[in-house]
């Protein structure tokens, strides 16, 4: 089975590139078989009193069999003012799961992003741990991370984490769904100081076989983050998808 997703923004704005949260669950195609590929764009400009463009790039390919699944995903994103380049972020995420005859299957994932929106240069992390289905609508993870992160200033940490991830899909009426993902990432040192915790909320609802309108709300708080940035970035994006 293949299919190709063509993402519009409907109601976008700058801040969907503050946006830490990507929403891995809905491009793994967990339990289904086949190779699945998506690109989406989002735009946003303004003319008059300030010149302005944003843009974001998305791509992502899953590839599911009997015995592993795999996923690649990548974002850029950009933001101009004029014809001068402000800012640009990027984040590259890969992901295998070997399923296995026991109540949970083996993972392990590694991930890359540059985003000068959240105040890092930049934070690479490498993760391996445990999956658990508790049925088609609920999914629980439990791994161990290295998180190597570099603040705009150049303050290098590198911080050993426990990562929760708990994820809850619940069926509305007329094919509507609602999903919730929910990440806790603790430091192993300093547990109760240092810690991270970010939410995705999505309404996906279907407006006819093809095409899927989504509002996303989504939370992240760094209780230790770098330089002067804030804890709290809060973000919310209505989109478009395209099936074809």
């Amino acid at each position: 089975m293949k299919n190709l997703y063509l993402i519009a923004s409907l109601l976008a704005s700058p801040i969907i590139f503050s946006q830490s949260i990507v929403n891995i669950e809905n491009l793994r195609y967990s339990g289904e078989l086949g190779e699945f590929k998506s690109v989406g764009i989002s735009l946003n400009g303004s003319r008059g009193n300030e010149d302005r463009d944003d843009y974001k790039l998305n791509l992502s390919f899953t590839k599911n069999n009997e015995d592993i699944e795999s996923l690649l995903t990548f974002n850029h994103a950009e933001r101009t003012k004029g014809d001068a380049l402000e800012d640009k972020s990027s984040f590259f995420h890969g992901r295998l799961l070997f399923k296995s005859d026991n109540l949970f299957d083996y993972e392990v994932y590694l991930q890359s992003s540059k985003n000068p929106f959240q105040s890092y240069k930049k934070r690479d992390l490498f993760g391996i741990g445990l999956r658990f289905d508790l049925n088609e609508m609920s999914k629980i993870g439990l791994s161990l991370l290295h998180e190597n992160e570099q603040s705009l200033e150049g303050i290098n940490k590198k911080t050993g984490r426990v990562n929760l991830y708990l994820y809850k899909k619940i069926k509305l009426k007329n094919s509507n769904f609602f999903s919730a993902s929910l990440f806790y990432q603790p430091s192993l040192n300093e547990f109760s100081s240092d810690y991270k915790v970010s939410a995705l909320m999505a309404l996906n609802i279907p407006l006819s076989e093809k095409i899927l309108f989504e509002i996303q709300v989504s939370s992240a708080l760094d209780n230790d983050p770098p330089d002067i940035s804030k804890k709290s970035n809060h973000s919310f994006t209505t989109n478009f998808r395209y099936v074809f």
